[in-house]
């Protein structure tokens, strides 16, 4: 509440503020006076500034007196004019001359290499001191992005479609626009908290998602720089520590600024198709840190979804020795499938305070703070907080974008808008499901695919589920979610139904209450092996029916909610009527059915001669349980908006601990205390070596009196083809093997490489192929440690691997694995 209403006094005192203020304005042409895009403009002396937009024309806004604006950008002289302001905006055009890239008129040609790398080894050994220079700081940051499309296939992108987009009739025009003001405050090391102001959006998502500063920092003063939406990959930076092992440096030219000389270096790569910049940057000499930066970064560099990006950055003393950046600039350009796209972002940085005493506790682990009705600003608001003017089809846009939402909220327009987001389309619904929504409600209904309803397996035969799943939303983003689900098999003529509940009721702490009873054909496995749809196609045409069943007939309670910012308690009770069950169709497709196993996995072939070996796996039997969790996750962060709060990715690890009990009451029979532990980390970035990834868990029944198998300790094995590529999972594992009532550890870690080896092949490296190496340990108190080690190869949504498995007594295994994620 305190951040809230700091935040407003804040945005109604700057706000009240700039609205008596006048305009200087303007437009910023070449000597031909073709406009200049994206020139930054400000106030020498000040931290007030703005930039150009794509056609030159620029706005700053100032209260009355006299001010000298500077012009400054990368390829041009500088250039400055006083201006006075009284009663009224002042009209202020500027043409730039070009910057002349010689030097010799005051260096020999000999002494050029030599000179330059001197120089920058001046500004590497600055480096650290201008990156903790200052340790905190405050200030207002406008974005901007607006991206284009320039060309798309009539076959993909039909007329009518076009159309609804506001395309013209060459299916070109903007698809997506986006604007945000927000107050961005920083403490060193790794603190940030961002407070959105105003927004204004249309058209389709934001690229990247850079919908915040947050996301469109660079920082050259980093040894390396990362976007997570472009590339998994970090980026050397050209003043980096060991940037002379990436970067050779040529000196184009000196100027001057005031009393300053400044250095125009062009950067390029010592090695091509490695994640490095080419480009200039320009440098203040004897201070030596950074005046601006102009880098490019190509396809080869392995960026995805665009293949140029152009990053151009202004900074502006704050202080006599003190400079921040004014103004970032990322332009893009990329093709996909026919389709041709620009854009950019734009980022303007005003009102720096680097003494913004921040209160104890501010920085509490919230990175974003979005309110209610942010985008809901008047024109007035936007016209005092738009660093940079729209153009005449960005107007146009947002005025039809606006009308569009109008008539799809009208009354009389609700059914049509239904009826049209609601059709039924089959190959989606095969690929993924259908779902009907009702935005004025806020009720969503979604019918699972064909791939999910309909199924085989050795128990049930033929079989068919149905699990659709009903979504509604109330005040303040409290949910409820119902997934009913009906099950038969033709074979065991069994009918099974249960339902599950989830109410949300505090976003906030990711509070929820849930609950499930009804009966249902669990796997043994509680940590899952095969779905439904892969299970029935193993079985059916390899002869592997992996998947192990019970049936139970059950209801259980839980709830959860965060005690504190990372630390997140669940807890939950459960009361179930077990029954181990029987294969009733031993049929297959071309394969010999005594290949079939049964379904007892310790059993898998049993004798029909010898009474010993159809004893049932467990006997049925009445379970009451509790479990329990907490996760912690160190240093946590995270986002509250109108729809709750959303935890970030953490470049720290995460700890749960867990906690089974069976209890013999109630008729329950189960009896046993078991405990784990279990700590991981998914995507720690590894610079240009892409990213790691880690799980380890180790766990010990403390009391084991009475228990059966399916309550025992199981693991994500791997037997199929087709494998579970989350963390924690093997990739030829028995699944069930393993499983024990003892203790065990566990562990697993995979690097991807993101292309840093493949990238520098001819021809290859232009697939963005991702190289992928891992390995899995695990060791229980029965059984001999198992190993297996792998290496993969990933493209987008694929995953290939090639692996082999050993222990001591165990067979080696090897093969291939394959996954995919839509």
């Amino acid at each position: 509440m305190r951040t809230i209403i700091v935040s407003l006094l804040v945005l109604c005192m700057s706000y009240g503020a700039m609205a008596q203020g006048y305009a200087v304005e303007g437009k910023v042409t070449d000597v031909h006076g073709l406009p200049l895009a994206f020139v930054p403009v400000y106030v020498k002396g000040t931290t007030n500034g703005t930039i150009a937009n794509e056609v030159g024309v620029y706005k700053l806004r100032l209260q009355p007196g006299t001010y000298t604006v500077v012009f400054r950008v990368i390829g041009y002289e500088q250039q400055t004019e006083q201006v006075v302001i009284v009663d009224q905006n002042v009209k202020l055009n500027m043409k730039l001359e070009p910057e002349s890239y010689t030097l010799e008129s005051y260096l020999p040609q000999d002494t050029e290499v030599d000179s330059t790398y001197i120089i920058m080894q001046k500004v590497i050994a600055k480096r650290k001191f201008y990156l903790n220079q200052v340790k905190e700081y405050s200030c207002q940051v406008y974005l901007k992005a607006d991206q284009k499309l320039l060309n798309a296939p009539q076959t993909f992108l039909k007329e009518d479609v076009a159309k609804v987009l506001n395309l013209d009739p060459n299916r070109r025009g903007i698809i997506s626009l986006f604007e945000s003001v927000s107050q961005f405050n920083v403490r060193k090391p790794g603190k940030v908290k961002e407070v959105m102001l105003g927004l204004k959006a249309a058209g389709g998502e934001n690229p990247f998602g850079f919908n915040r500063a947050t996301d469109l920092q660079v920082n050259l003063y980093e040894n390396l720089l990362s976007w997570g939406g472009m590339s998994m990959r970090s980026y050397v930076s050209p003043i980096a520590d060991n940037a002379l092992r990436f970067y050779h440096y040529r000196l184009l030219q000196r100027f001057t600024d005031d009393d300053k000389t400044i250095d125009v270096i062009e950067v390029k790569p010592r090695h091509e198709n490695e994640h490095v910049f080419h480009g200039v940057i320009y440098v203040i000499e004897n201070d030596w840190r950074l005046y601006s930066a102009d880098l490019h970064l190509y396809k080869r560099a392995h960026i995805d979804f665009v293949d140029t990006l152009n990053i151009r950055e202004q900074y502006i003393p704050v202080r006599d020795s003190i400079w921040m950046p004014l103004s970032l600039n990322f332009s893009f350009t990329g093709k996909i499938l026919g389709f041709k796209y620009v854009g950019y972002f734009l980022g303007v940085v005003n009102n720096y305070n680097i003494e913004p005493d921040f209160k104890p506790g501010y920085f509490n682990g919230e990175v974003f703070e979005v309110g209610k009705n942010i985008n809901k600003k008047d024109s007035v608001f936007w016209n005092n907080y738009r660093a940079v003017p729209l153009l005449d089809d960005e107007k146009r846009y947002y005025h039809l974008f606006e009308a569009a939402e109008k008539k799809n909220n009208a009354n009389h327009a609700r059914d049509s808008v239904k009826s049209n987001n609601n059709k039924f389309r089959l190959i989606p619904y095969v690929l993924k499901n259908y779902k009907y929504h009702d935005p004025f409600k806020k009720i969503t209904i979604s019918v699972p695919s064909p791939t999910k309803v309909v199924f085989y397996n050795t128990v049930e035969g033929a079989s068919v589920d149905i699990k659709p799943q009903f979504f509604k939303e109330y005040d303040r983003n409290k949910t409820l979610t119902v997934e009913p689900e009906a099950r038969y098999g033709s074979s065991n003529k069994i009918f099974t139904f249960n339902t599950y509940v989830n109410y949300r009721y505090n976003p906030l702490k990711q509070g929820a209450v849930y609950g499930s009873f009804g009966s249902d054909f669990l796997d043994l496995n509680n940590s899952g092996t095969l779905s439904l749809f892969l299970n029935s196609l193993s079985t059916l045409f390899t002869g592997n029916n992996y998947l192990k069943l019970y049936k139970a007939e059950f209801a259980s309670a839980g709830t959860q909610g965060e005690i504190c910012n990372g630390i997140l308690l669940n807890g939950q009770i459960e009361y179930a009527q077990r029954e181990t069950v029987i294969n009733t169709t031993l049929f297959a497709i071309g394969k010999d059915s005594t290949q079939l196993t049964s379904n007892d996995p310790r059993n898998p072939h049993p004798n029909p001669l010898d009474p010993n070996s159809n004893v049932p796996l467990f006997p049925n039997h009445v379970a009451l349980s509790i479990r329990g969790s907490a996760t912690i996750t160190f240093n946590q962060q995270y986002t509250i908006n109108p729809d709750g709060k959303f935890i970030e990715p953490t470049k720290y690890p995460r700890l749960r601990v867990n906690y089974r009990k069976g209890i013999p009451r109630f008729g329950s029979v189960v009896d046993y205390d078991f405990l784990s532990a279990d700590f991981f980390q998914d995507q720690l970035k590894c610079g240009i070596y892409g990213y790691a990834s880690y799980f380890i868990s180790a766990g010990k029944f403390f009391n084991s009196k009475n228990l059966y198998y399916p309550d025992y300790k199981q693991f994500r094995g791997g037997q199929s083809f087709f494998f579970d590529s989350s963390l924690g999972s093997f990739h030829f594992l028995d699944y069930y093997t393993y499983s024990t009532d003892k203790r065990y550890f566990e562990a697993h870690y995979e690097h991807n490489f993101a292309g840093f080896f493949l990238g520098k092949l001819p021809y290859i490296r232009s697939l963005n192929i991702e190289e992928i190496i891992g390995g899995s340990f695990l060791t229980q108190e029965l059984l001999p440690g198992y190993k297996e080690y792998y290496v993969g190869l990933k493209r987008s949504i694929v995953r290939l691997d090639y692996g082999f498995s050993y222990g001591r007594n165990l067979p080696v295994l090897q093969g291939f694995r394959f996954t995919y994620n839509f």
